[in-house]
């Protein structure tokens, strides 16, 4: 009797937090991954264009939000193939190794209006590091961008070696576009 009450109450509150829980599904053609890097003292400017996304935003209570990325290292490209094929090799990215780059959220907090601070677990080249970060979002109709930009140090995550003539720093941009599944 109260195995079946606690079994009860248990579908109940899943029936209700998927009730609040509102996936969003990636809108591709609008949304981007883009960086820059300072070399030899040029700025470098590249992207990658296979990514996904797995994000259960709830705009009335952001905390309660969670999100995931996944960017395919091999979709890298700075306009030069030499120099995206050199990227995917073991000294850079190690795209044989490590085909993706993900980012699971831990935490969310709502910091102001159309604001949020998002708090999780990068991995880059098989190194995990916890980073927070600001997202901007705006609400369309049946749609929200979420915009954010990412200051990293390459070699955080073994990304290169030392070098004169790479900067360790570099900047991603994100723009994620999605819609209501």
């Amino acid at each position: 009797m109260i195995l079946k009450k606690i079994i009860g109450i248990i579908i109940v509150f899943l029936s209700m937090q998927l009730a609040f829980a509102q996936a969003w599904k990636l809108n591709e053609g609008q949304s981007h991954i883009k960086f820059n890097i300072r070399n030899a003292g040029l700025n470098v400017e590249g992207e990658f264009h296979e990514f996904d996304a797995k994000i259960d935003f709830i705009p009335e209570n952001p905390e309660k939000s969670s999100f995931y990325g996944e960017i395919k290292v091999a979709s890298i490209d700075t306009g030069i193939g030499m120099r995206d094929r050199d990227l995917q090799k073991e000294k850079y990215f190690h795209e044989a190794k490590y085909p993706e780059i993900t980012f699971q959220s831990t935490k969310v907090n709502s910091k102001k209006s159309n604001v949020i601070t998002v708090t999780g677990q990068l991995t880059i080249k098989g190194t995990q590091k916890q980073i927070s970060f600001d997202v901007n979002y705006a609400e369309e109709s049946n749609k929200v961008v979420f915009t954010f930009s990412l200051p990293l140090n390459r070699r955080d995550f073994g990304v290169g070696g030392s070098s004169w003539l790479l900067s360790d720093d570099f900047k991603a941009n994100l723009q994620i576009t999605t819609a209501k599944k």
